[in-house]
């Protein structure tokens, strides 16, 4: 099973070694967890690199640059099973919820898909603003890569245009 961090700040070790440990928290200390024999998921919500995609002046890079096994030692990070993004209801509805979503979803998909070396925002960038482009051209509303604030319009008309045209593709 998987239990949210307050059941293993509750029980700690009395849990069953089989139950996966979401880490949510940042009271909950992910070394601890996995030191004491539990696999985990890792997403603190509220912070500067956080993957609550509700926090909306959280830039993509920031998001990219997020280590699921950050100050966990290298022998106990096969026991960070993953993480992931979280888009909660409070400040979004129906007219915004692509745009909130994408493409900062795909820079966390990319970090925790890729090699734990695979840190370069500055490499990821031509890939995160493809997919943007990728995404707009099937009708999905994804928002401009660069925002300031997630949700953000583009700086200039034909964004995705003038991309193609640089990339060619």
């Amino acid at each position: 099973p998987i239990q949210w961090s307050e059941v293993y700040d509750h029980f700690g070790t009395n849990l069953n070694k089989g139950t996966i440990v979401h880490v949510w928290k940042d009271v909950t200390n992910v070394t601890e967890v996995v030191a004491n024999g539990y696999n985990t998921l890792v997403n603190v919500g509220y912070v500067d690199k956080s993957w609550y995609l509700d926090n909306l002046d959280v830039a993509w890079a920031a998001v990219y640059s997020k280590d699921p096994c950050e100050g966990v030692p290298d022998e106990l990070c096969p026991m960070v099973l993953g993480g992931h993004g979280e888009m909660w209801g409070e400040t979004v509805d129906a007219s915004d919820l692509e745009q909130t979503v994408w493409p900062r979803m795909a820079a966390i998909a990319e970090r925790l898909w890729s090699p734990k070396d695979t840190t370069d925002a500055d490499a990821a960038l031509p890939r995160i603003e493809a997919f943007r482009c990728l995404l707009n051209s099937r009708g999905i509303a994804a928002a401009p890569v660069n925002n300031a604030d997630a949700r953000e319009g583009p700086p200039s008309p034909a964004s995705c245009f003038e991309q193609r045209r640089a990339l060619r593709f």
